[in-house]
């Protein structure tokens, strides 16, 4: 078996590579992520340039919610070492897989549209990079969640570009004003007030003493990605425990930024009995790791599902019937169970048989909801022209399972921990 490298926190000190990397990318080209003139309401005051205002960043990677789970640590850790967070924006659609530091630093910056003419593109439709493009998008996270209420409590500036271009534009950070933590595992490293705790998946420990002390402008991690990845002691830090629930509580959807994804969350959730009237559940099933540990994830849900079935009291009905019934207050309705899941086709998918041959009425997003149709189709980046709508459909699902009275999730899932999240704020 091979055996993991250990990493070093060290300042990058390949002077000659770092001289022809700066060489040619001397010129910022900015990506174009969805921005808004208000995004700066609340940022700290000046142009960010001064020598005296230090920063803190890290390299996002992976889907939605292992995104969101990283921005929490490194608001955290920006809070607690009393720096500005650069906060890199969310990317939606494609995921792009963990790396190593230098090489996803450098998938980043192969990401930047603007990199990409347009031009280019309409002569090379089919050139990899150009349709990769479409594919995802970038979106400041203020696109989604209201953050006036965060950004009042921890410094906060964007990094719309990963260039060391933009760093030195923007806000006069150079190569020499920079400490770099590299990775080379995606648990790598864990930062911790004080060493001794069991290591567990991480490899190293790095204290919140040491990157206080660190004299540079700006400290750059790799990943900060994993819920055990920044430890706090709630015990003697009330406020470092009191901080992170009060983040995580900022990053509910905002239905003042995303109107169109609430109204068609609560059309379903009508259509189902209403808030509470139903039970739901998370079946990841068709991706990656899930993919291949499908049938552990479908046998847990199966189990927790056996509580319910001495409430059933109707045979499988077909979905006209079954959601006919709402309209009628004076027949029982059935137990409904909406099924939010990656699967393209449950109701005709092997690890579905047991679930729909068992409940009376299973529902799923593509049974009462149409995309093309709906205000989510209208949504687009100004910036690339790529309809996000379509990446937000994900998210409809889950909001629709956690309005549901109980809900049960997979194992391993970040989605299912985030819709559990909603669940909680949604229903008493």
């Amino acid at each position: 078996m091979q055996q993991p490298i250990q990493a070093t926190a060290a300042v990058t000190n390949d002077k000659s590579s770092h001289d022809n990397n700066r060489q040619s990318s001397s010129r910022v080209y900015e990506d174009k992520v969805y921005k808004h003139p208000s995004d700066d309401h609340f940022l700290p005051s000046g142009n960010g340039r001064s020598p005296e205002e230090r920063y803190l960043s890290y390299l996002p990677h992976s889907g939605f919610h292992n995104q969101r789970i990283a921005l929490v640590n490194a608001l955290l850790l920006a809070d607690h070492l009393n720096r500005t967070l650069l906060m890199p924006p969310v990317v939606l659609g494609e995921a792009m897989h963990w790396r190593d530091y230098d090489a996803l630093a450098s998938y980043h910056q192969l990401l930047n549209k603007g990199r990409i003419s347009p031009m280019y593109c309409q002569q090379h439709p089919n050139e990899r990079r150009c349709l990769r493009s479409k594919r995802y998008t970038s979106l400041r996270w203020d696109r989604l969640f209201d953050l006036k209420a965060l950004k009042q409590r921890v410094r906060i500036r964007y990094r719309d570009d990963y260039s060391p271009a933009y760093l030195e534009s923007n806000y006069n950070i150079t190569y020499n004003d920079t400490y770099t933590i590299k990775d080379k595992l995606l648990y790598d490293y864990r930062i911790v007030e004080e060493k001794g705790h069991v290591l567990g998946k991480y490899q190293r420990e790095i204290t919140m003493k040491e990157l206080a002390q660190r004299p540079e402008r700006h400290v750059s991690f790799g990943s900060l990605f994993g819920t055990g990845r920044v430890l706090f002691s709630k015990r003697h830090n009330k406020h470092a425990s009191e901080l992170r629930d009060y983040v995580n509580d900022q990053f509910v959807f905002s239905k003042k930024e995303l109107p169109s994804l609430y109204q068609a969350a609560d059309k379903v959730v009508k259509q189902l009995g209403g808030s509470g009237s139903y039970i739901s559940i998370h079946a990841r099933v068709g991706d990656s790791m899930f993919e291949r540990l499908s049938q552990q994830v479908m046998n847990k849900l199966w189990n927790d599902l056996q509580k319910y079935t001495s409430l059933i009291r109707h045979p499988p009905l077909p979905l006209e019937t079954c959601l006919g019934l709402f309209k009628k207050s004076s027949t029982p309705s059935p137990l409904v169970l909406f099924i939010a899941t990656d699967a393209p086709e449950p109701t005709i998918h092997p690890l579905f048989t047991s679930i729909y041959a068992t409940f009376p009425c299973v529902v799923t997003l593509s049974d009462v909801f149409d995309y093309e149709k709906s205000s989510l189709a209208t949504l687009v980046n100004p910036e690339d022209g790529i309809n996000y709508g379509q990446f937000l459909v994900p998210f409809l699902d889950g909001m629709i399972a956690s309005h549901a009275k109980e809900f049960t999730g997979s194992m391993w899932s970040t989605f299912s921990s985030y819709i559990r999240f909603m669940h909680e704020k949604t229903l008493p």
